[in-house]
């Protein structure tokens, strides 16, 4: 498919901004060496930048990423000769051409993240500041993406729901999504706090009467008014600019 020019200036600044958050994700020491993916949908009709398979995510480059298809199917190799993880894209894939209106889909396997996804309990929402601006959480069962014996990604979208924008992947990981970068990204940074929280303060008590949870109708005010930019920014455009410069200028 031919882009317009308006088209080709928004890939490029779309691969300048997927580049910048492999490397920002690099900076915070979300990485799993050459694995998990953050992936974005493309000017072009059910098209879509993902990161090449076998770089770190530090060495990734705007002209390293590769475009592809809702199947997987390389259209535009980018300039290095590594493939892509197919399972990996699978599970964006499937998030990408559901009805959501999502244009970002973040994918972690950060250790704490996966221990709280361990947890019968999940995420307690109450506990930490962090946790209360997620909003509610999904959980999906673990099953490998490639797995031939069910539809695990037709599943995993159903697990998600319409409207939550964290799920949690049991014994696996976490997918956080966004319209923009920033929301999906911001998401993923109060992911990590709140699990960091959570494992502290569970490590430090013998019940959960040893501590306070806030109240679940402070949870829920809590979230909407980070939801309603009372800052006078969209939901995490001031933290991910901030983080933006901060890999910028070296870490």
């Amino acid at each position: 498919m031919n882009l317009s020019a308006d088209q080709v200036l928004q890939e490029t600044e779309l691969r300048h901004e997927l580049a910048d958050a492999y490397r920002v994700f690099a900076m915070l020491g979300w990485t799993h060496l050459i694995h998990t993916h953050i992936t974005v949908k493309a000017p072009g009709e059910n098209e879509f930048l993902i990161n090449p398979l076998g770089l770190l995510w530090e060495e990734i480059t705007p002209e390293s990423l590769v475009k592809v298809n809702a199947d997987g199917k390389v259209l535009n190799q980018g300039s290095t000769d590594y493939g892509i993880n197919p399972a990996g894209f699978k599970i964006h894939s499937a998030i990408h051409t559901s009805d959501r209106a999502d244009k970002w889909v973040m994918h972690i396997h950060v250790p704490e993240v996966v221990a709280v996804a361990s947890l019968k309990q999940g995420l307690i929402r109450g506990m930490s500041t962090y946790s209360m601006d997620l909003g509610p959480i999904s959980y999906h069962a673990y099953e490998h993406a490639t797995n031939e014996q069910v539809d695990v990604c037709e599943r995993m979208v159903n697990d998600f729901g319409p409207t939550n924008k964290v799920l949690l992947l049991r014994n696996h990981g976490s997918i956080t999504v966004g319209e923009t970068v920033h929301e999906a990204f911001f998401l993923t940074y109060q992911l990590v706090e709140a699990c960091r929280v959570q494992l502290h303060v569970l490590s430090a008590s013998k019940s959960d009467s040893d501590y306070t949870m806030a109240p679940q109708p402070t949870v829920e005010n809590t979230y909407r008014i980070v939801q309603d930019n009372y800052t006078g920014k969209s939901f995490g455009k001031l933290e991910w600019e901030a983080a933006r410069r901060q890999m910028k200028n070296g870490g």
